[in-house]
């Protein structure tokens, strides 16, 4: 096991042992104190996609797109985490729209370059992408919330996180017969989906904000963040 997949491993332990205390302190509110450990927390996640980015050589060019996007939510993560404006939520939204877009085309590229006689777009990307719609419509049409034009953003910006779910999945399912571990990018970007969709819930009042809740929301964010960087000392390595 390279030693570098082993330091993202112990920095993922970290995160993990951080997430009950992080979760007690952001339920009551953002505090200088809640901004200064999201960002060490955050820090980990960028630091662990840097040392894969260097785990191997020669490196492919699409690699490189992975730490934009991982410093794109980094910013999200330290604007979001200043305070509950609508003008912060907004840029901070259109960090991670950003970030996610990157590693949209980081998949897209990685599957292009391993697989080039897979389409862009094929049936099992957009067959899994229209389901995965489906399901967070017919939420949204369950809890009828008001009419809100931030909500319309919130759902454009949540089919984006779904298409880097369906572009990570696409190019795990073909790896896993030599790198099973890759699974570890599709898994992330699940709970991406699942917590930023939960957090919108919260939001825009189609779900009580409760500890459970809001932790969950937190612990999944992480554990996104932190699964899809240790993919790519897989993805590097293929």
């Amino acid at each position: 096991m390279h030693p570098l997949f082993i330091t993202g491993l112990i920095l993922a332990g970290v995160t993990a042992l951080a997430m009950p205390y992080y979760c007690k302190i952001t339920y009551k509110g953002k505090s200088s104190l809640t901004l200064a450990v999201k960002m060490i927390l955050s820090t980990l996640f960028v630091v662990t996609v840097i040392l894969a980015l260097f785990s191997y050589s020669p490196r492919q060019g699409f690699m490189y797109v992975f730490p934009i996007g991982f410093f794109a939510c980094y910013v999200g993560d330290y604007i979001l985490g200043r305070s509950e404006h609508t003008k912060d939520f907004i840029a901070g939204s259109c960090c991670f729209a950003l970030g996610h877009a990157l590693y949209a085309v980081a998949f897209s590229l990685a599957q292009k370059k391993l697989f080039p006689q897979i389409s862009w777009f094929n049936g099992f990307e957009i067959g899994l992408f229209l389901v995965i719609v489906s399901v967070m419509l017919l939420i949204i049409l369950l809890k009828k919330p008001a009419i809100d034009p931030m909500l319309v953003l919130m759902f454009v910006y949540c089919l984006l996180v779904t298409l880097m779910l369906t572009k990570a999945t696409g190019l795990a399912i073909r790896m896993l017969p030599d790198a099973p571990a890759m699974i570890l990018a599709p898994i992330g970007g699940v709970c991406f989906l699942c917590s930023d969709y939960m957090l919108g819930m919260m939001r825009f009042k189609m779900h009580e904000k409760t500890v459970v809740f809001k932790s969950v929301c937190t612990v999944l964010y992480y554990a996104a963040q932190t699964l899809i960087a240790l993919s790519m000392f897989i993805l590097v390595r293929y």
